[in-house]
């Protein structure tokens, strides 16, 4: 035997040397090893977000969120003003519709008005003249279903006044006036006279009131011998508008003396007479009390000396309800004496004691031409 080296001898001689890398099982065909290509639809890892990207989405939220009620707090608080405006939009329409002289869109947003005669435009244009509405605000609150309580403050000239309104909403979208948008007043104080309003004829004015718009007027009489006082220009708004009391047709300076001329002309004449019906309320009986027959066409009649006094400084009295009948103060005694006075068969000149006296008189303006008559 030898001692030289020995090496495993080739089963398939002829074939090439093992390529079988170190530490490969071999036993089949080997390819050389290749880079590796990603796949491009497997998931990747997933990695944390950061504090400041956290931060962001949590603000991003929280401000879309306050937006979102911002937005809804704004849709819900426009409806209530939208609500709450409505009412308060139809009284400045309203107002408006004084202000430009426009009786036919004033009365449309009235319901129902009891009295339209001074409801037009010549008397609200007159009114403008006067003094204009203008610097209008409002507040509102409701008044029960389907009603709202408006107070519009307002000037008319140079006045501040104040005027409560109730609207209704009629469920259509529209709005009217149901209560307040006009003026009522009582015309006592003016009636029987030929008083103008604005201009407008009111003598024959219905009633013992007047419906009017809020705003200024003017009153005039027609007749020569009468004013009227403290009618000028009257404001008529709110609730303090209820009366004219302030507002009287009274007899003016050329008034006065035609009444004065005419009760003293009327008592001359009175006691000029010599019969026994001499007018002026002192008429005598043909037999007194006693028994004592006058003879009539026999009598002189004369005023006593508070009598003449009280004639000189006549005054027209204070009238109410009928301007054109004015009544005069109290005059006084009549002397009456007759020169033939027949009693017990005698006939002689006789005094007459306790005799018929000169009363009030009252004179009448209705025809133009004052007419004395006496109480």
């Amino acid at each position: 035997m030898s001692d030289a080296p020995t090496s495993n001898p080739d089963p398939n001689p002829g074939s090439s040397p093992s390529t079988t890398p170190p530490g490969q099982a071999g036993g089949g065909p080997q390819y050389p090893s290749q880079p590796f290509a990603p796949n491009p639809y497997a998931s990747k890892p997933r990695r944390g977000l950061s504090r400041g990207a956290l931060i962001g989405i949590i603000a991003g939220a929280v401000a879309l969120l306050l937006l979102i009620v911002t937005v809804a707090g704004i849709g819900i608080s426009s409806a209530i003003r939208g609500s709450q405006a409505e009412p308060e939009i139809a009284v400045k329409d309203y107002l408006t519709a004084l202000q430009n002289g426009d009786a036919k869109q004033a009365l449309a947003l009235l319901e129902d008005p009891d009295d339209t005669a001074f409801l037009n435009d010549d008397v609200l244009k007159a009114s403008n003249k006067l003094a204009k509405i203008g610097k209008v605000s409002t507040t509102s609150k409701p008044f029960g279903a389907p009603f709202t309580k408006v107070k519009a403050k307002f000037s008319i000239g140079s006045e501040r006044v104040t005027q409560e309104f109730v609207v209704k909403d009629q469920g259509d979208g529209t709005y009217t006036i149901f209560q307040g948008g006009t003026v009522s007043v009582s015309s006592y104080s003016l009636s029987g006279a030929p008083v103008t309003l604005n201009g407008q004829d009111v003598s024959d004015a219905a009633g013992d009131s007047w419906t009017l718009f809020p705003g200024a007027y003017s009153f005039a009489v027609s007749l020569d011998s009468f004013s009227v006082t403290g009618g000028d220009s009257i404001i008529l708004a709110g609730e303090e508008s209820g009366s004219l009391d302030d507002v009287k047709v009274a007899l003016n300076d050329t008034g006065v003396q035609q009444f004065r001329d005419a009760v003293t002309d009327a008592v001359n004449t009175c006691i000029a007479s010599t019969t026994l019906a001499a007018g002026c309320g002192i008429d005598l009986p043909g037999t007194l009390s006693d028994g004592t027959v006058v003879q009539d066409g026999t009598i002189t009649r004369s005023l006593s000396a508070d009598a003449q006094a009280n004639l000189a400084n006549l005054e027209p009295q204070e009238t109410f309800g009928d301007p054109l009948n004015v009544p005069g103060e109290y005059i006084g005694l009549v002397k009456v004496t007759s020169t033939s006075c027949t009693q017990g068969g005698a006939t002689s000149a006789c005094t007459i004691e306790f005799g018929p006296s000169l009363g009030s008189p009252l004179v009448d303006f209705t025809s133009g031409t004052p007419v004395v008559r006496w109480d």
